[in-house]
């Protein structure tokens, strides 16, 4: 059953590093109060945008934050702290990191959980020592010791971070946050002094995700391990930003840029805002070098996206970002699929339009360069199969479970052909670490989208998903189911680019 969201109204601005529902006397200029949809008490209307976290470093070229996990009962939108939540930085989502691209990026991690952590920076093609994958997993961070974390960013686009290591339990009690990433020619990179490529009126980053509580208690419920290990684990409760009951205040005629990411366990989000025409423009891997128009967006767990639109309606009119039921198992299967937000459609957030003359800026693409592949290489690096055995609840790659999975090499700086077959009745989002990815084919049938660079894919079942990568990046490298329990059961394997 899905849960109702809290019978009261938060003060504050929508600002990263403070998503925790703590109270401020900040409003937005256009607020005012609206009916919260399930309460019919008033909700305060926050101001677009975001803050990153502070720079220690005033050097040119370079970023420098402080990154803390510890225990944290933060409020997911009930009125009820999660008495074993856990945050980044005491804030959930933790705090947006940003930089330029060709800028060196220097986290000071510290873990003050009892448990031993990496951080991974998902989607971000950086040195195998970096990632928070396979080495570091080897040798994790202690509770209680620290880890700097230094690399330079090489890609344009939005990224998060979260632990490679007990993610079903971390991601799902709020250990995770973004990372926006722009480019030279962007009005958000260093010294642009807001001119330039890729600025909207509204720049919203936005964390979809879902959390399972107990209905008495609103606590984090206990996982159903083997049910969990085979279907994953929806929630009952639907977050954007770290909390259920969001409002963001619109002028008419703004252009609006959502930063979507796709944090949740096993949910699968199919995305619409009531009454505005969307545009992706950008993806896991950055701008598109072809925005296109869709009605919806479907993102998978670790997935993003970006999409902009402009706000049309008058003064005082609100409008939901919502999220459509998706069937993660085909009909017809052999599992019964059971999603405790129903079979229908569920309001994420609500956008509240104010009174105002918006500065209405006309989106501008920011330079791309997107993969050029029209089909298959001549060189097949792997084709992986996933499977799941129902009757022994494991799920597995190529037969096997980690860290059993054999290792796959392949030559590094080479165009190279990856197949990923499905056997199973059930969609895998899989995500490989370290490199870049283009979708050329699904089924033998080419992408209806532009090109665009990937590193999440869904695997629908029954398919074949063809991709190619240069593979530019060398390493040994994880690659994985996102459905977190089932890369926490040992769905994953490590691929060595030399």
């Amino acid at each position: 059953m899905a849960l109702p969201r809290a019978a009261f109204g938060l003060v504050g601005v929508l600002a990263f590093g403070g998503c925790t529902g703590q109270p401020s006397n900040d409003a937005a200029d256009s607020s005012g109060s609206t009916d919260s949809s399930d309460s019919g008490t008033p909700a305060v209307i926050e101001a677009c945008g975001y803050t990153p976290a502070a720079d220690l470093d005033p050097a040119a070229h370079s970023v420098e934050v402080d990154l803390r996990a510890s225990s944290f009962a933060w409020d997911p939108g009930t009125g009820v702290p999660l008495d074993e939540g856990m945050a980044f930085a005491g804030s959930v989502p933790g705090p947006l990191i940003e930089a330029t691209v060709g800028d060196t990026l220097r986290v000071h991690f510290y873990n003050d959980l009892s448990l031993p952590l990496t951080v991974h920076w998902h989607g971000l093609r950086i040195p195998e020592a970096m990632d928070g994958g396979m080495s570091q997993m080897m040798d994790p961070v202690q509770p209680g010791d620290s880890f700097d974390y230094e690399f330079v960013v090489p890609d344009a686009g939005f990224y998060w971070y979260h632990p490679h290591l007990d993610g079903a339990t971390t991601i799902e009690r709020g250990l995770y946050g973004p990372i926006i990433i722009h480019g030279a020619d962007e009005a958000g990179a260093e010294g642009a002094g807001g001119v330039g490529t890729g600025k909207a009126d509204c720049d919203l980053p936005l964390m979809l995700d879902d959390i399972l509580l107990d209905e008495d208690t609103l606590q984090v419920a206990p996982p159903d391990t083997s049910m969990n290990q085979l279907m994953g684990r929806l929630g009952n409760l639907l977050m954007v930003n770290g909390r259920s009951d969001r409002h963001v205040a619109l002028l008419p005629g703004e252009t609006v840029l959502m930063r979507l990411a796709n944090p949740s366990n096993a949910r699968f989000w199919d995305v619409y805002v009531e009454g505005q025409q969307l545009q992706v423009v950008g993806t896991d891997g950055g701008w598109l070098g072809e925005p296109y128009a869709a009605e919806h967006v479907l993102i998978a767990p670790g997935e993003r996206y970006m999409v902009t639109f402009t706000a049309t309606g008058q003064p005082g009119d609100s409008f939901r970002l919502m999220n459509r039921r998706f069937q993660l198992h085909e009909e017809g299967g052999d599992m019964v699929e059971y999603d405790p937000m129903g079979n229908g459609e569920n309001p994420a957030m609500t956008f509240v339009l104010g009174e105002g003359a918006p500065e209405a800026t006309a989106w501008v693409q920011p330079a791309s360069s997107p993969p050029t592949w029209t089909g298959p290489t001549e060189v097949l690096g792997h084709h992986w199969q996933l499977s799941e055995d129902m009757a022994g609840g494991t799920v597995a790659i190529d037969g096997e479970v980690y860290p059993n999975v054999p290792v796959v090499d392949v030559m590094g700086d080479m165009d190279t052909t990856f197949e990923v077959e499905n056997l199973s009745e059930m969609h895998h989002p899989f995500h490989i670490h370290g490199n870049n990815y283009m979708v050329v084919a699904v089924n033998g049938e080419a992408p209806t989208t532009p090109p665009a660079w990937k590193d999440t894919f869904d695997i629908p079942p029954r398919s074949t998903v063809t991709l190619v990568s240069d593979l530019s990046n060398s390493g040994g490298w994880m690659y994985h189911c996102h459905i977190l329990e089932h890369a926490d059961s040992g769905m994953m394997g490590v691929m060595m680019v030399e």
